[in-house]
């Protein structure tokens, strides 16, 4: 072998190691905006959920709480009560809410929680729920858009 062809040959295996230096190189990068990728996407989530939580802050200074029927725009307690009651286990029938809204608020009659829930029907809120043969007479709960407005404040998809 003479000296040119020395020379190729090195020159030949110097462009080999040259490739896959670049190669690695091509990896590491790919490695990095991969990386780079989510980290932006949980700085996004971040964000997301510090926005929410500002706006659960609000909700409690404006109201010195938070609950449900805040998000429905009730101003009425007893509709707000009834909301409450249903969030916290529903479907039920107006007797078992009327009793429970007792025990929250003192007293309450069947007649006023009726017209309450018919009122909170009408604002979709409230639906009447599918129930099984043996348990007679009206369940309600709560709308999918009560319940997903909800959720959504919290940050539960």
């Amino acid at each position: 072998m003479d000296e040119e062809e020395l020379i190729e040959e090195e020159l030949k295996e110097e462009i080999e190691s040259l490739k896959d230096q670049v190669e690695g190189l091509e990896n590491m990068v790919e490695n990095l905006v991969n990386m780079h990728e989510k980290v932006l996407e949980k700085a996004s989530t971040a964000t997301d959920i510090e926005e929410r939580y500002m706006k659960m802050l609000s909700i409690y200074q404006r109201f010195g709480k938070i609950s449900p029927s805040q998000l429905t725009g009730i101003k009425d307690p007893i509709s707000e009560k009834i909301v409450e009651i249903l969030f916290d286990d529903s479907p039920l029938n107006i007797t078992q809410i009327t009793g429970r809204l007792r025990k929250k608020k003192g007293s309450a009659s069947r007649h006023t929680v009726r017209k309450k829930l018919k009122e909170l029907e009408e604002k979709s809120i409230v639906k009447k729920a599918e129930m099984q043969e043996e348990n007679k007479g009206k369940y309600y709960d709560l709308t999918e858009k009560a319940i997903d407005k909800w959720a959504e404040l919290l940050g539960i998809n």
